[in-house]
């Protein structure tokens, strides 16, 4: 079994960090569109979060559940969209949800950021005294 390459988890997490940022946005926006009075489909919004920024990253399928779980969570937990209309509260609860994903993912970001620092100084450490 192979050593786990912490820059490389690193550069994973953060790409998980752009797509959990945009998707914030993305949901902004449908907030935004839903206060002026525009009506979408809960579930349209989730497919389409899930379509445009979770497919193609690493996890995006379990970003995507652990989004689709909290708003389900918040509406009672009947376990489906299907038909419902995305009103203001339903929206935040997604907003809500999406950023405390993007905080978890800031902190798994900063243990990846350490290990990377640790190793480099390892390894600056170890060249320092192969030269000695």
């Amino acid at each position: 079994m192979g050593a786990i390459n912490t820059s490389q988890q690193l550069a994973k997490v953060r790409s998980k960090i752009d797509a959990q940022q945009q998707v914030v946005a993305r949901l902004e926006t449908e907030l935004q569109q839903t206060i002026l009075g525009e009506n979408r489909s809960a579930q349209n919004i989730l497919t389409d979060i899930q379509t445009q920024y979770y497919a193609g990253i690493p996890d995006g399928a379990i970003l995507y559940a652990s989004l689709e779980e909290g708003v389900r969570n918040f509406d009672g937990g009947t376990g489906t969209f299907t038909g419902v209309i995305a009103d203001q509260d339903i929206i935040r609860q997604m907003l809500y949800q999406a950023r405390a994903l993007l905080g978890e993912l800031r902190i798994e970001e900063q243990h990846y950021n350490q290990e990377v620092q640790q190793e480099q100084s390892l390894r600056k450490s170890l060249i320092d005294l192969s030269k000695a």
